[in-house]
């Protein structure tokens, strides 16, 4: 068992690495352009490939790890719903898989936010992270639920959306990164790349909302 944990793990590492070199070169490539465009493929599938495989190691003995079992499903709902968004560009038509995901990760978040507060009820180290990484997924589908409901009205709405969408999935890239380059659990390794993919993000928003206003 923990040979086949270990081929595993070094099969997510590697797809993890190549979805870190190619949403950086994504996010540092004009949008829509080329390097953008190519970059973001690549980083998707690598993403969702690296997410998928870490799902069965975080239920492994030795391997347990309820909130990277959470967070890889999150990161799998980034990717997929962050580029399923830019269909609303084209045709702007809402499909039954995107209300399916919508539902069924709101549960999910749902669960971490009961979560943290069972762990934080039975004082069990790393509530505080449910809380977070749970609230922030809540935005998120609510943000989803919006741009549904907006999409025909307002047809830029997906742009943000999608930016959001495939940010948080690098950041949660970047987290993995650190709690395995530096082979710590703290609360700063956790939060820090989620705190400025945030900035980033807030950032790109303003300026996306003043280039259609």
């Amino acid at each position: 068992m923990e040979q086949t944990a270990t081929i595993l793990i070094y099969i997510h590492a590697f797809f993890g690495s190549i979805g870190l070199v190619s949403g950086f070169i994504s996010i540092i490539g004009k949008k829509g352009r080329f390097y953008h465009k190519k970059g973001g493929i690549i980083f998707s599938v690598s993403m969702f490939i690296s997410s998928l495989i870490a799902i069965p190691i975080t239920l492994l003995p030795n391997h347990e790890n309820l909130l990277l079992h959470l967070l890889s499903i999150f990161t799998i709902y980034l990717v997929i719903s962050g580029n399923r968004v830019l269909k609303f560009k084209k045709n702007h038509t809402l499909g039954i898989i995107d209300i399916v995901i919508t539902s069924i990760m709101g549960l999910v978040f749902i669960g971490m936010i009961v979560t943290g507060i069972y762990y934080r009820i039975n004082e069990i180290p790393k509530s505080t992270l449910f809380f977070f990484f749970g609230g922030f997924g809540i935005m998120a589908t609510i943000r989803d639920i919006k741009l549904y409901k907006t999409f025909k009205t307002n047809p830029k709405a997906y742009l943000s959306n999608h930016l959001g969408k495939m940010s948080g999935a690098f950041g949660a890239a970047v987290t993995a990164f650190l709690l395995a380059a530096l082979d710590s659990s703290t609360l700063w390794v956790w939060l820090s790349p989620s705190v400025i993919t945030l900035l980033f993000v807030t950032f790109w928003r303003r300026k996306i909302a003043l280039k259609t206003t």
